[in-house]
């Protein structure tokens, strides 16, 4: 099976919730990153936070960053968590047994600093399983945050080097073969961690 296993698919077809359920305890472990909805005291939308993927495993320590403020508009973009933080915790993923990235394909991919890590991270031997943003909400993030065209060429880019890369598997994630992508991860955990 291939060392690093990638889910793509809209935004809530389950990519995220299925690698979680499967990694179960094992999300402890992990080296990389998570990105997840960030709600304020009364619940309501803050925006999108990055934080070390250990940290949705149930390890305390962390505290998590906001990259993406939805509490205005347009939304406004905090590059240096990405530039620093995103660009640091890939470094450290490969000293990991594994590496989850979760979710990739964001505007993160036009951030130098955050890419050249990418680069080197995917070129190593490290174990990863990561949820990929799919190119039809790559479009609707590029309108939302007025980004140009350099965003889509970047997300297309990395897909193409995931899908030629023989470590690397794309696998599309949807409702109906929500039973068949588990079976999947269930069998790339049993390998990997």
């Amino acid at each position: 099976m291939e060392r690093k296993l990638f889910l793509i698919g809209d935004t809530g077809c389950g990519k995220s919730r299925l690698i979680r359920e499967v990694l179960g305890e094992r999300l402890a472990w992990a080296g990389g990153f998570v990105t997840e909805r960030r709600l304020d005291e009364n619940g309501g939308f803050v925006g999108f936070a990055l934080s070390p993927a250990a940290s949705a495993g149930g390890v305390a320590g962390f505290e998590a960053q906001l990259y993406l403020d939805c509490r205005v508009f347009p939304p406004e973009r905090h590059h240096e968590v990405f530039r620093e933080t995103g660009a640091r915790l890939l470094r450290e993923a490969a000293y990991y047994p594994f590496a989850l990235l979760d979710e990739l394909g964001g505007y993160e991919l036009v951030i130098p600093e955050f890419g050249a890590a990418l680069e080197d991270f995917l070129n190593s031997p490290a174990p990863c399983l990561g949820a990929l943003r799919s190119m039809a909400d790559a479009e609707l993030l590029r309108s939302l945050l007025h980004l140009t065209d350099r965003y889509p060429k970047k997300l297309q880019a990395l897909l193409d080097a995931l899908n030629r890369s023989p470590a690397c598997r794309v696998v599309e994630c949807k409702e109906d073969n929500a039973d068949e992508v588990r079976a999947l991860l269930k069998r790339w955990v049993n390998e990997y961690t």
